[in-house]
């Protein structure tokens, strides 16, 4: 599943191909995860201009101005794809497409979880790259929540945006917190440095997503993963990686991280 850092580097080389392109038309492929009618959709957008490609949590956000606005979920298994418009016949398990004078994005899942939206109402939770989402947001969320599993609590969509399973647990060892702890039961100091954490994680996993694979619009990279990674042994530091299911999600930790229960 592409997560947070994917998703910016996804953002960023869509409008390099995209940006201030007119919509010629838009085609629904599968009505039941395109949440708006085809022909209304066609009708709003058609012609205008896209301002901007923006992510907040997990979603792209298509900007065609005046609050037009379309929201993307790739979910587990989206793809999307640039192609010539006579390429996008040949596209298995299409979900949804822009189209534009010469190409098409088109949006692709062979699971259908792919979600495609039109003028999202906004969210309360902040993202975690927003200004709102402060120690201090994070400090007197936590202590509303005292017995809340700490990877539970920062893969909650609705306490914080952005944050998925795998960097979660690249999070956790960062901070050198168990994915075992209760939330509540962090000190303060431990939930500072679970804070600085989350940036330092997610903005280093940019960069090498940058580096790695420059032209990347699907999938995801994480050869650079330091403990959440099928197969690998031990961590820079030299203990044991360890992996097992707690709360039902594939979780990859080691016994340097302190237990707070």
């Amino acid at each position: 599943m592409p997560e947070l850092p994917d998703l910016e580097v996804f953002k960023l080389n869509l409008s390099k191909r995209l940006k201030s392109k007119c919509l010629t038309g838009l085609k629904v492929f599968n009505p039941v995860k395109v949440l708006v009618p085809e022909n209304y959709l066609a009708d709003e957008l058609r012609g205008r201009e896209l301002l901007d490609i923006n992510r907040i949590g997990k979603e792209l956000y298509f900007n065609f101005g005046e609050n037009r606005t379309v929201t993307a979920h790739l979910m587990l298994n989206g793809t999307m794809s640039i192609l010539q418009k006579e390429e996008v016949s040949s596209v298995k398990f299409k979900i949804f497409s822009f189209d534009f004078e010469s190409e098409s994005l088109v949006f692709s899942d062979m699971g259908s979880l792919c979600t495609i939206k039109y003028k999202p109402s906004p969210d309360k939770a902040p993202d975690v790259f927003d200004s709102s989402f402060t120690i201090e947001y994070l400090t007197e969320t936590a202590r509303k929540k005292p017995r809340m599993n700490v990877k539970a609590f920062i893969i909650d969509q609705k306490i914080i945006k952005g944050i998925g399973n795998a960097y979660a647990d690249e999070i956790l060892w960062a901070a050198h917190i168990s994915p075992h702890s209760l939330i509540g039961k962090i000190p303060d100091d431990a939930l500072v440095s679970l804070y600085n954490s989350i940036g330092t994680v997610l903005k280093n996993a940019i960069d090498s997503i940058k580096k790695i694979s420059p032209d990347i619009i699907s999938g995801e990279e994480r050869s650079f993963f330091k403990v959440h990674k099928k197969g690998l042994i031990k961590t820079e530091t030299g203990f044991k990686i360890i992996s097992e299911r707690i709360l039902s999600k594939m979780t990859y930790y080691t016994d340097e991280q302190i237990l707070y229960s």
